[in-house]
């Protein structure tokens, strides 16, 4: 054999490696995807890009996991080695650090990142990957508080992605756009955007982005009135369901918020506590969002139940969680709620200090919001 049917041959076992990695990680098979990504980093006169590949695939086995310690560091690293010319991995690695930071309840950053990103990157991007900035920094600046600059670039995202007429696009964007609109109060419109945004995540493959939509679609229809909740209860353990095969726990937490919920409405309170408290053990890692509102609906469930001292108890973990937390407008409306559940209580002194943090934290909100315009 020549020494060029040597470097032919490697050169597919690398690409071929790498390609495995990919659909590895997209199943979330995370052990596998960084078996393969490790090989390729061991093999002989590897090319830069493959190497900036494989190195990006190792991070996201973590971040996917919610291990998001020095994640953001790594990818800062790895975005600063990537060739200009290498668009493709510029943008996936660009991708990458907003959707770290959305996850890891960094909001701020993702937002200056993405708007940086819009500026200095995209118009070299292709319209798909330029549609997932889009959609990923409207919804940092959703959940800042900003609605405004939301709206604005999703608005882009949808425009961009018809014209792409890419079903990845279309289903990110529309993904996007049903949050927009639920935020609005728009529900309708909402409701039809995340079924749409459903059926090109189905066509484009992104199964990993089915149990998020179906969880968007789910909480839409919770408040719509005389909304069915047999329906409800069937996305939800179908988000259940697709959460755990793909190793999603944030995913199936929130799942089991949903079902939670549904057997509050239906009085059935001992169903109705198990699947909260199910969907606290479905998290593994501390990852933003579902274990503070999970606490939350344990706390009301209890209360229902007339459980009043186990339910102050939750109270004051669900509490000591939101304290620890970034500023978002998810748990400005968290504050509300535990609000309430505080006066079910009794503890009426307690109930004012939540409402007090809702409005402080909306108000710390906005002052960020025109810090960040200014």
């Amino acid at each position: 054999m020549t020494w060029k049917d040597r470097f032919v041959g490697e050169g597919h076992e690398t690409a071929l490696a790498l390609n495995q990695a990919s659909v590895a990680l997209k199943d979330g098979n995370f052990d596998l995807a960084s078996e393969y990504a490790r090989k390729v980093l061991g093999s002989r006169r590897l090319p830069r890009n493959s190497r900036l590949t494989a190195e990006l695939v190792l991070i996201q086995t973590k971040s996917r996991q919610g291990q998001f310690a020095g994640v953001f560091d790594e990818l800062d690293s790895l975005f600063r080695r990537v060739p200009h010319n290498n668009v493709d991995l510029q943008a996936r690695v660009g991708n990458e650090i907003v959707w770290v930071c959305s996850r890891s309840g960094n909001l701020g950053m993702g937002a200056a990142k993405g708007e940086e990103l819009l500026r200095s990157y995209s118009s070299n991007w292709s319209r798909t990957d330029t549609v997932e900035l889009l959609s990923q920094t409207s919804g940092c600046h959703l959940n800042r508080g900003d609605s405004s600059r939301a709206e604005e670039l999703v608005l882009r995202a949808l425009e961009l992605a018809e014209k792409s007429s890419s079903p990845k696009a279309l289903a990110q964007s529309l993904w996007q756009s049903s949050t927009v609109l639920n935020n609005r109060g728009d529900l309708t419109t909402a409701l039809r955007h995340a079924r749409e945004a459903k059926k090109w995540a189905e066509i484009a493959g992104l199964r990993t982005a089915i149990p998020a939509i179906n969880h968007n679609a789910a909480n839409i229809l919770l408040q719509l009135p005389n909304t069915d909740l047999d329906f409800v209860e069937k996305l939800a353990q179908a988000e259940y369901l697709d959460a755990v095969t793909q190793n999603f726990n944030s995913g199936a937490a929130y799942a089991c918020e949903i079902l939670s919920e549904v057997a509050l409405r239906r009085e059935n309170f001992p169903i109705a506590l198990s699947y909260a408290r199910k969907g606290l053990s479905e998290m593994s890692v501390e990852i933003p969002g579902p274990k503070v509102s999970l606490l939350v609906q344990v706390a009301k469930v209890l209360a229902r139940m007339g459980n009043y001292e186990d339910s102050k108890i939750e109270l004051v973990r669900a509490t000591d969680q939101m304290e620890r937390e970034e500023p978002s407008r998810e748990l400005a409306m968290q504050w509300g709620d535990i609000a309430r559940v505080y006066v079910e209580v009794g503890l009426t002194d307690r109930g004012v200090y939540a409402y007090e943090k809702a409005i402080q934290m909306s108000g710390l909100l906005r002052e960020e919001q025109d810090s960040f315009v200014g």
